[in-house]
């Protein structure tokens, strides 16, 4: 499956619905692919512990592993997980996002999958969402997956920036070869999206010799014209190519997803981090929690 011999699929606990569990166990059947789960625990109580306690901290921390991993075993056996290769890992670490970050970067993992965990605007505000750090912190692709099923026929879309530098220029050629490869192997449609912007044009000096409309189409018309050259010089799709005006993607990205019924979208992350992705942000964070379908970004 477009190289993803390995995938590792994390369990959040504090959910109740492991739908990225089931979706990669269907992976794997189908695709004889390895997984790996991996969840964390840690036991706070030990933070406010004497030094000097007779209580074995140590011993504790095996326990609570022993005891997680047989959490994941019980979870997966109530799953068609027959005749998959599966390996079990448990992270001690009191935070969530760190040690799962820390283990996916210290390991070679193809694909990292996870079910999306929604938030409210102040939680976004009070706290970086660990979906945020799987984007910004690794390097590894993540599936974010909303629902335990996947319709037999699927419409895949793929989202490109043509207007960006060389690391979205080499984004774009990895999006639309994967969303090429993964039609193919689902025996789904395949289409690619671009946003065109809309900015208003100000031609005051030269306004007798413009007509914004008229020069609004032309640059319309030139950005469509290379758009489809440059998916035609990566692949051939078996779907439509999508030209969507708006002022930015994240404001247009839903309403495309929604009308054009496409059941997966596949995207990029340039990965900003510290400051800039504070400010600014990455379109694939904030769009999560608006899009209705799965959402593959690719690093």
């Amino acid at each position: 499956m477009n190289g993803y011999n390995h995938i590792l699929v994390v369990v959040d606990f504090r959910q109740t619905k492991h739908f990225a569990l089931i979706r990669t166990l269907k992976l794997a059947t189908r695709f004889n692919i390895k997984v790996t789960i991996v969840s964390t625990v840690y036991e706070s109580f030990i933070d406010f512990m004497p030094p000097n306690s007779a209580i074995d901290r140590q011993l504790i921390k095996e326990e609570s592993l022993k005891q997680n991993d047989e959490n994941l075993r019980m979870i997966v056996s109530e799953l068609d997980s027959a005749d998959i290769d599966i390996d079990y890992h448990s992270i001690w670490n009191s935070s969530f996002h760190a040690g799962l970050c820390e283990f996916i970067n210290q390991n070679n993992f193809d694909l990292v999958a996870k079910t999306v965990r929604s938030h409210n605007a102040l939680e976004k505000l009070l706290f970086t969402p660990t979906d945020w750090h799987l984007l910004r912190d690794t390097k590894t692709d993540v599936l974010f997956v909303k629902e335990g099923k996947w319709p037999s026929k699927t419409s895949i879309l793929g989202a490109i920036n043509i207007d960006g530098d060389n690391a979205h220029h080499e984004l774009n050629k990895k999006i639309i070869k994967t969303t090429v490869e993964l039609a193919k192997t689902c025996q789904s449609t395949a289409n690619i999206l671009n946003v065109f912007p809309w900015h208003t044009i100000k031609l005051d000096k030269f306004s007798h010799i413009f007509d914004n409309k008229d020069l609004f189409l032309e640059i319309k018309k030139e950005h469509t014209k290379a758009v489809k050259e440059f998916v035609q010089s990566i692949s051939k799709i078996n779907g439509k190519i999508v030209i969507a005006e708006g002022l930015e993607p994240q404001e247009t990205l839903p309403d495309i997803v929604k009308s054009s019924h496409s059941d997966l979208l596949v995207m990029g992350s340039v990965g900003r981090k510290g400051i800039q992705a504070a400010m600014l942000g990455n379109t694939a964070e904030k769009i999560l929690d608006e899009i209705k379908c799965e959402v593959l970004v690719l690093k």
